[in-house]
């Protein structure tokens, strides 16, 4: 699948494959967090445009738009011609924007999901989620984020991602049909679930802050092969 990004500036901010790390994973235990294989799947599952410097925000809680504190521009040059680019678009009341830079077009039927990064956290500041449709729509999408505390300095980092995209078919979404079933009934998902549940807390006793790896390995409890083995991260291009 081909995707084409059409830049809205000379000078459009990074796009990079979505990384892994997370401050607040790097500060638990031994950065236990790491461990967790749907954690750091989901992290890395998308591409991630990234903020040159840092910009700082505050909202004083009226009907008004946030103040930007700091880096709401950056100098670019073009042919010895210096001229200031918008990072932060003018918003509306409790939010900060940033300008993306560019436009999405994506193969018919294809959409672009556009958020905050997974499991990435800013103080004082909660990611908003928009959907664009496909290869028709000629303009530049916003990112904004909702400031939650007043009268507070919000710091988006330099070289942090404020905003997040991956693409999906909506088609198939609404093709599913979702069946329920009792795992009381199941005798074998009981035998198999139990038999791990017992050996987690037996290696969790032995072996504090230890982990299974069963979603790693595929092994269950007895280490017979029930699912595939992990082999690395997804590897996503970027753009060039």
């Amino acid at each position: 699948m081909k995707v084409s990004l059409v830049k809205t500036t000379p000078f459009p901010l990074e796009i990079r494959q979505a990384t892994v790390k997370r401050d607040w994973m790097d500060g638990t235990y031994n950065k236990h967090a790491y461990r967790c294989l749907p954690l750091t799947e989901a992290n890395v599952s998308g591409w991630e445009i990234v903020l040159p410097h840092d910009v700082i925000f505050e909202w004083d809680g009226s009907t008004s738009v946030p103040r930007v504190l700091e880096g709401g521009t950056i100098t670019r040059t073009i042919q010895g011609h210096s001229y200031e680019q918008n990072i932060v678009q003018q918003s509306i009341i409790g939010m900060a924007t940033f300008c993306l830079g560019w436009v999405f077009k994506t193969p018919p039927g294809i959409h672009t999901w556009i958020t905050g990064s997974p499991n990435y956290v800013v103080d004082g500041a909660v990611p908003l989620s928009a959907s664009l449709p496909s290869d028709w729509w000629p303009d530049e999408v916003n990112m904004s984020w909702i400031i939650t505390k007043e009268k507070t300095r919000i710091v988006f980092p330099g070289g942090s991602p404020f905003a997040f995209f991956n693409f999906y078919q909506p088609s198939l979404l609404s093709e599913i049909e979702f069946e329920t079933v009792n795992m009381w009934e199941d005798e074998n998902h009981m035998k198999t679930r139990q038999a791990y549940s017992d050996a987690k807390m037996k290696k969790l006793a032995e072996k504090p802050w230890s982990w299974m790896n069963g979603i790693r390995t595929g092994l269950d409890a007895d280490g017979n092969q029930i699912g595939p083995k992990f082999d690395g991260h997804i590897e996503l291009s970027v753009p060039q």
